[in-house]
């Protein structure tokens, strides 16, 4: 059994408000003493081969808000419902986190009006506006409907990556491994709320 540091939320210069390089991706996955990431571009699966583990993924924009895919084949439509969206994934067998289901300034879905179960909710999101507020009403459903709990920085510069995490208990690193590891619950969710300056950085970013 391996114990695995993952920031199963992250995007790259492939999605439109993001910053990181993807050839930076390993230099920074072992600065920041991460085992791997999960590569979630908006609306596009483009998973990258790297000298490191990445996990393949999208977030996708449902009509009803957005969802995670990890571990699909293709990509998935965007703008069907979020029922719809989280059927289409799980054909593919994939596993379905809600990110961020309360952050007051990015779209969100509620379980409670889910009738297809996801396999995880985040229930640390480092970018979420209001950290402490929107992060605890996820663990109360994420207990509620009793699902996983996994954490992510959503970052969108360099600098983010790592600020949240997932733990995860996986029998090895192997990407089959890992996702499964997630379906069966082997997790904790960590992090820290990413600071301000880091937050007016992503507004103005300059790559150096």
């Amino acid at each position: 059994m391996a114990e695995l540091k993952i920031d199963l939320h992250v995007h790259t210069v492939v999605s439109s408000d993001a910053h990181t390089r993807r050839e930076d991706l390993p230099a920074i996955i072992r600065a920041r003493g991460l085992d791997g990431v999960a590569i979630t571009e908006h609306n596009r699966f483009d998973p990258p081969k790297l000298d490191a583990l990445t996990l393949p993924g999208v977030e996708i924009s449902s009509r009803d808000g957005h969802i995670i895919a990890l571990g699909i084949q293709e990509m998935i439509q965007p703008r069907q419902s979020a029922d719809d969206t989280i059927r289409q994934i799980q054909k593919q067998d994939g596993l379905v986190i809600i990110p961020h289901p309360y952050d007051p300034v990015s779209v969100c879905i509620k379980l409670s009006r889910l009738t297809t179960k996801p396999h995880a909710v985040e229930t640390v999101n480092a970018d979420a506006l209001s950290f402490y507020i929107s992060n605890w009403l996820a663990r109360r459903d994420a207990k509620r409907f009793s699902l996983p709990q996994v954490g992510g920085s959503d970052s969108h510069i360099p600098q983010t990556i790592g600020d949240a995490y997932t733990i995860i208990d996986a029998n090895s690193s192997s990407t089959n491994d890992v996702l499964e590891a997630i379906r069966a619950g082997r997790v904790r969710a960590e992090g820290h709320a990413t600071s301000v300056r880091n937050k007016l950085r992503k507004l103005s970013y300059e790559f150096k």
